[in-house]
C-alpha cells in the first residue's frame, strides 16, 4: 500500500491547493501537521497563480492499494 499526506489549503483567490507529502511517517500527529502547515503558509514560499496559502482546510492520509489485473 502506498501512502501520502495530504494538506489542503484554502488560497487567497478562493480556491484551494493540495500539498502532497509521499511515505509520511507512521506517527505523525496533528500537532506536527499543524506546525508544518503553518510554517508553509508563514514563509509565503508556495504562490499558486499569484494567490498565497490562507489556511489549513483539511489534512489526511491517503493510501492507495495497487491491484495488478494483468498478470
Amino acid at each position: 500500500m502506498k501512502k501520502t499526506l495530504i494538506l489542503l489549503f484554502n488560497r487567497s483567490d478562493g480556491k484551494t491547493s493540495e500539498l502532497v507529502i509521499s511515505a509520511p511517517r507512521e506517527d505523525v500527529t496533528k500537532a506536527e501537521v499543524d506546525a508544518f502547515a503553518t510554517k508553509v503558509r508563514e514563509t509565503k514560499f508556495f504562490l499558486i497563480n499569484g494567490a498565497q496559502l490562507m489556511s489549513l482546510k483539511k489534512a489526511f492520509i491517503r493510501t492507495v492499494d495497487d491491484e495488478d489485473i494483468t498478470a
